[in-house]
């Protein structure tokens, strides 16, 4: 469905994440570069994704357990080819919940090295685990052990990961693990190719040799660089949250999309359950006009049944109305019976419309296009907290539950305001922070 792709765009945009999906972790095989040698990584049983995230959201470990299955975390086995059979060298508890990500195995069988955790890559205590010969861990590592913050901030991310490393390999003398660290850049997806640069590690000893140079340097200032412009993104956004929202002053398609979205949630209690059919009618003069005239023609038809449907013409508001014209004449009498229709156009046309739909049993919302629309607090208050303002909304709760219901609705207007001036007050900083020098942490 189109109103569906819509919202999807509208969450990607609104954050600097790409979506990622995971199937269920199943048995995997690593084999050394000689085919000689051959890690068996045995998953914990876990019933779903649901599940899963389920328990986390709630506590409860081991998240997601299959009914039957004691184990804690991954299991391992390697084993080594003499002629035609498979010798056991060792087996041992990974350090892994669920399973690791990925894994290299020395030709030699000395080494097995681990990266990163089920559904989240770059996450968590093991992001990098090597083994020893005999199964013992030598050393793990958490990504903040091997790169600075702002150098992690910078990192491409999607929902679930932290796209950290290239393709990494072993020295060719095999002592060191090379480690492929990916250079930000703030042009690329989590799931572009990537500039990388080597990290070393000692196999034998879990030494960092953290890389230097004019190489490194370019890496971690372009980290630095592309970290405080995210801040700063981030900072506004959580800023235009909070303060009113007024419609855009150009024609740009995905700024009338972001705007109508945003306008529904604050004018609608449900609209966190619904999502509206945004549709911007585009100038008559582009070549891909037809494409978005048939989107409204499709949307009063009910082709899609969408509950909300919100069509914007920036470029083209009398065009709109012809074509609300010439669908409503074709429409029984309420055809649209239980349909919600937003505006977002000028009074005039959208009387037009008004009067075209007066028997199509639509419920017809006109918004003022000239007049900011304020957040709501209800919504402040639920997704503040996820957006920086959580301490003073907790004090708040606090306070509210030992205090009258006159003196909580006041305590309540005052945290909100709390929250909005603190995440204004990050947006003004980030501001500042773009007009200071870098200075990257030394690491």
């Amino acid at each position: 469905m189109r109103w569906l792709l819509i919202a999807l765009l509208a969450f990607l945009t609104s954050a600097p994440a790409s979506a990622d999906s995971w199937e269920l972790p199943s048995r995997q095989t690593y084999l050394s570069s000689n085919k000689a040698v051959r890690l068996i990584v045995e998953p914990r049983a876990i019933d779903n994704q649901f599940s899963y995230f389920d328990d986390k959201v709630k506590g409860r470990e081991p998240a997601g357990q299959r009914a039957g299955d004691n184990r804690r975390s991954a299991y391992g086995t390697l084993e080594r080819r003499v002629g035609g059979a498979w010798v056991k060298l060792w087996d041992a508890t990974l350090r892994n919940e669920v399973a690791p990500v990925s894994a290299l195995v020395s030709n030699d069988g000395a080494h097995v090295v681990t990266f990163d955790n089920w559904h989240s890559v770059g996450f968590g205590d093991n992001v990098v685990v090597i083994y020893s010969a005999d199964g013992a861990v030598v050393r793990s590592f958490r990504l903040d052990d091997l790169l600075p913050a702002d150098y992690i901030r910078a990192l491409p991310r999607s929902v679930s990961s932290l796209w950290w490393h290239g393709e990494h390999r072993f020295s060719p003398d095999g002592r060191q693990l090379l480690l492929a660290i990916v250079v930000p850049n703030d042009e690329i997806s989590a799931f572009d190719p990537r500039e990388t640069i080597d990290m070393a590690v000692d196999l034998n000893t879990g030494a960092l040799a953290s890389p230097s140079g004019a190489t490194w340097d370019r890496a971690r200032a372009r980290a630095t660089q592309v970290a405080r412009d995210r801040d700063a993104a981030e900072a506004a956004r959580k800023a235009a949250f909070v303060g009113p929202l007024s419609a855009p002053v150009s024609n740009d398609e995905a700024a009338w999309h972001t705007y109508m979205v945003e306008a529904f949630f604050r004018l609608n209690m449900d609209g966190q359950q619904v999502v509206p059919d945004a549709i911007v009618l585009r100038a008559p003069t582009e070549r891909d006009y037809e494409e978005s005239e048939g989107w409204v023609r499709d949307a009063l038809r009910r082709v899609d049944e969408p509950e909300v449907v919100m069509p914007a013409a920036p470029a083209a508001a009398d065009r709109l109305v012809t074509v609300v014209r010439q669908v409503a004449r074709d429409l029984a009498p309420d055809a649209l019976k239980g349909v919600r229709i937003y505006l977002a156009l000028p009074a005039a046309p959208a009387a037009a419309i008004r009067a075209a739909l007066n028997r199509s049993g639509a419920d017809l919302t006109v918004i003022d296009l000239a007049a900011a629309i304020p957040q709501r607090p209800e919504r402040l208050r639920r997704e503040a907290p996820m957006m920086g303002g959580s301490s003073a909304l907790r004090r708040a709760d606090a306070e509210r539950s030992a205090s009258t219901a006159e003196a909580s609705s006041r305590e309540d207007i005052d945290a909100l305001e709390e929250a909005a001036d603190m995440l204004e007050a990050e947006a003004e900083a980030a501001a500042e922070a773009l007009q200071a020098p870098s200075t990257p942490d030394p690491r």
